[in-house]
């Protein structure tokens, strides 16, 4: 299985790669431990397929431990598994920057299998919200507009068209049609911090009759952050919001085992939610 990533790694990056080093000799400069296994097996494959001459080494993020003559006079690729936060990229890179005229080094650009955050120059998977929010029916406009919403709810449709380049009249049909498609819905919300001090996540194992009595019950409850079909042993689950341990098992008692058809329940509590910071009011 592990072979099959480093494969779709060269069939969807190869020939950028390629077409990137030109003429000029190569040096692949792969992080540990993760990125050796996509950088060997792309050495490999430069050689065999582009007869170059290509250097190969691992290095850490730091590039302390980098031999100068991997790298003098060549074309720097530097190879890792996934950018994640970016720390990695911007250590390795800013470290062969800094080397760059005192080794000679002619250009330095960086791949991964998976880019979560857009900075790869070659990649086989992009996770920007772009790529994550890829449907038929929006594009990165659409995006620009919803992410400067989500930021300032209150901010007029002339000032988010200043930001993008587009006149109110335009961002005004735009969201007309996000709304009439149901994409987006714009709606007050209240902020969980101010109003509770604590939350529950709470497992419940019941018939399906039951489970359906206890979503009526708890679809529009103030509280309730969030209920789920789940599988497996339990079948729903509630997150739920409290203003002290008394209320949660108030909830657990009055709300969920007076129900007759509840088998089982597992309850975790904790500290109001990291996300969501906020929940709609319900009337």
């Amino acid at each position: 299985m592990r072979f099959e990533p480093i494969k779709k790694f060269i069939d969807t990056t190869g020939e950028g790669i390629k077409a990137y080093f030109g003429k000029d000799d190569a040096a692949i400069v792969a992080l540990r431990p993760d990125g050796l296994f996509y950088g060997e097996a792309l050495c490999d494959w430069l050689k065999e397929n582009k007869k170059q001459n290509v250097t190969f080494s691992g290095m850490d993020d730091d590039a302390a431990d980098l031999a100068e003559d991997v790298v003098r006079g060549r074309k720097v690729l530097i190879v890792n598994n996934d950018i994640i936060t970016g720390k990695s990229y911007k250590r390795s890179t800013e470290a062969l920057r800094f080397k760059k005229k005192e080794w000679g080094i002619k250009d330095i650009k960086f791949a991964a299998y998976y880019d979560r955050i857009g900075f790869a120059d070659f990649s086989v998977a992009r996770y920007s919200a772009e790529a994550i929010w890829r449907f038929d029916y929006l594009d990165a406009v659409d995006i620009k507009i919803i992410q400067n919403l989500a930021e300032n709810g209150r901010e007029s449709l002339a000032e988010i068209g200043k930001k993008i380049n587009l006149s109110s009249v335009t961002i005004k049909n735009r969201l007309d049609r996000l709304l009439q498609e149901k994409v987006i819905k714009i709606e007050a919300g209240l902020h969980i911090d101010q109003f509770y001090t604590m939350s529950a996540n709470i497992y419940i194992e019941a018939n399906e009759q039951t489970i359906e009595k206890l979503v009526e019950k708890f679809k529009d409850k103030q509280e309730i952050f969030l209920l789920v079909r789940v599988t497996g042993t339990y079948n729903l689950f509630i997150g739920v919001l409290g203003y002290a341990w008394k209320n949660i098992e108030e909830f657990v008692e009055h709300d969920i085992r007076s129900e007759s058809g509840v088998k089982r329940i597992f309850l975790t509590a904790g500290e109001t939610p990291i996300v969501p910071k906020a929940i709609p009011v319900r009337m």
